[in-house]
């Protein structure tokens, strides 16, 4: 019998390991993926250069750790245990309020405390920087409006703000610092800036609405008050730019299974059982037809909280083209553009005909996300004295002994070239802190300062807007942009070079040709 026990712990034993290299190996079973910002790890490359310098070995573990067999059910029951045992979550960045609420950390610290501490821990400073950003907010405002182009701030609530009675209990340490809606509202108000305050809006029909504003177990605001909230957002447009937009009808609200974004911080527990959250609410959205609307182009800029509308109003269907620039960096919707580092800035600015800023209180701190200095700039100045001023700036680098050795110091550390560094530094200077580099750009006055050469951009008959028509073709048609990538490399060149080049010339073409 004993025996026979140990025949069958022995089998049992091998069949684990057998089941388990399977299932790493060729993962057989699909188990639903873990949530949470991961960064892969590749299968490293054995070579004797790292098997001797030990990066194989440490990079092989790595790779292990993340790539065994039921990776996800193993997770999945842990977390569970721990959740379920001592109320604990691996989940960094959520954390459990009263009565089952869920809460980002960010948001309970900025309640408590005040996210100026990841800036500052003096609030004079904060304040400055708060200044500083709502004073270029004005003149990108005054001078875009110059162009027919407006843009304005969707203040949104962060959970805290509206249901701040669940959260946990406080235990930060530092004193109450300010905080940035707090700073910007009243100011908003002093300056004349555009915005929608949906932070006070909130707060007024939080006891009045028969659905929740977010849900328990989420961070973002609900899917239907984003879509009441957007309704509002489209007749705010309409009014701002004098403009006839396609309006949104909206259904009556209904019960529904749980939609995305709804439970993104459960999603992070990453638990086996799904929790009890309140019942969520949700209704249809359809547009309303009107020959005579326009359908204008609106580039929002900011956080997540824009994902929330986009899953439930047909952007499409109401504005020309509706991109998204997540934080100013990565852009959504948009079929030529990936990201604002390959865009044409000037253009892209010039072609719109709303931009919305759009944060939640907790984002508020970095209004913009960079979009606001270098919106201004390229409004005062063109190519040419951009260009000029970032040569200048390099030739100070160069005859100034102090600041030529904290170049030499950060190239080193960098492991760049010296000359990388100042242009780099330089570059920062003009569109990032612009005000240290034109004096027409400081103060409290509108600059006088403007980039004639962007007229040419929205002018339908200049040679530029015909240039930047043709360049936009190219991104489109996928065996045209290839060809001039075989181009490109056949003449050494970088792509957007080999792109402009072709662009200039059909365009010339084309004018021969009329």
């Amino acid at each position: 019998m004993i025996k026979n026990f140990h025949k069958i712990l022995f089998i049992s034993t091998i069949a684990v390991f057998v089941i388990l290299l399977i299932q790493t190996l060729w993962h057989p079973i699909n188990f639903r993926p873990l949530k949470g910002v991961t960064v892969k790890t590749e299968m490293p490359r054995l070579t004797f250069k790292s098997y001797k310098n030990n990066t194989f070995q440490s990079q092989f573990e790595k790779y292990n750790k993340e790539n065994f067999g039921f990776r996800e059910w193993t997770f999945r029951m842990y977390n569970q245990y721990i959740w379920s045992c001592y109320d604990k979550t691996n989940a960094f960045v959520v954390t459990e309020g009263k009565e089952g609420y869920l809460y980002e950390k960010e948001f309970v610290r900025d309640h408590y405390e005040s996210l100026m501490y990841n800036h500052t821990d003096d609030t004079t400073v904060m304040k400055d920087l708060f200044e500083t950003e709502a004073l270029r907010l004005w003149k990108v405002q005054e001078l875009l409006k110059e162009h027919d182009i407006h843009i304005f701030v969707n203040l949104i609530p962060g959970k805290d703000v509206i249901y701040p009675e669940y959260l946990p209990e406080d235990t930060y340490t530092r004193p109450d610092g300010i905080h940035a809606y707090d700073y910007y509202k009243p100011r908003f108000d002093e300056l004349g800036i555009n915005h929608i305050d949906n932070v006070t809006y909130f707060q007024d029909i939080k006891d009045k609405v028969d659905y929740p504003l977010f849900p328990k177990t989420g961070t973002h605001w609900s899917n239907i008050a984003a879509t009441h909230a957007f309704d509002s957002i489209i007749r705010y447009m309409e009014v701002l730019g004098n403009r006839n937009i396609l309006n949104v009808e909206l259904s009556e609200m209904y019960p529904d299974k749980t939609r995305q974004p709804d439970d993104d911080l459960e999603q992070l527990l990453n638990i086996i059982f799904k929790l009890r959250p309140n019942t969520n609410y949700y209704t249809d959205v359809d547009v309303i037809p009107d020959s005579t609307a326009v359908k204008p182009k609106l580039i929002t800029i900011g956080d997540s909280y824009f994902w929330t509308i986009s899953y439930n109003i047909p952007l499409t269907k109401i504005f020309e083209e509706a991109t998204y620039w997540y934080y100013n960096s990565t852009i959504y919707f948009d079929k030529r553009n990936n990201s604002t580092k390959d865009i044409n800035f000037a253009r892209e600015l010039m072609s719109a005909d709303y931009i919305m800023l759009n944060y939640c209180t907790v984002q508020l701190y970095d209004l913009g996300s960079k979009f606001l200095p270098k919106a201004l700039v390229y409004l005062c100045y063109d190519d040419e004295e951009r260009n000029n001023k970032i040569e200048e700036l390099i030739n100070e680098m160069k005859n100034n002994e102090e600041w030529s050795k904290s170049i030499e110091k950060k190239a080193k550390k960098q492991n760049k070239s010296i000359e990388d560094v100042m242009r780099d530094d330089a570059t920062y200077m003009v569109y990032q802190q612009p005000e240290t580099c034109f004096d027409d750009l400081k103060g409290y006055k509108l600059p006088t300062s403007r980039n004639e050469s962007l007229l040419n951009l929205s002018d339908p008959d200049s040679f530029e807007y015909k240039v930047e028509e043709v360049i936009n073709e190219i991104s489109l048609n996928e065996e045209w942009l290839n060809s001039i990538k075989e181009k490109a490399e056949k003449n050494g060149v970088d792509l957007k070079t080999q792109i402009r080049n072709d662009a200039i010339w059909m365009v010339k073409q084309r004018s021969k040709n009329k």
